[in-house]
């Protein structure tokens, strides 16, 4: 969790990365993105699980 924890942290602005909140997007991040790798696994549905986490990817960097 550290690693990845520290690639979402260099995403975010840096008095974001070191608040509670900045903590817990990128703990939401990582979970969906562990999610839809285990569904990717499960179903093999690319195209479907691509267009959701791009979806996500789009729904967080909307201002």
């Amino acid at each position: 969790m550290k690693d990845w924890e520290a690639v979402l942290a260099r995403s975010q602005a840096p008095g974001r990365r070191r608040s509670g909140q900045g903590r817990a997007e990128r703990t939401l991040a990582l979970a969906v993105l562990r999610g839809a790798l285990l569904d990717l696994l499960a179903t093999g549905d690319v195209a479907r699980v691509t267009a959701a986490v791009d979806r996500h990817i789009a729904s967080i960097a909307a201002p």
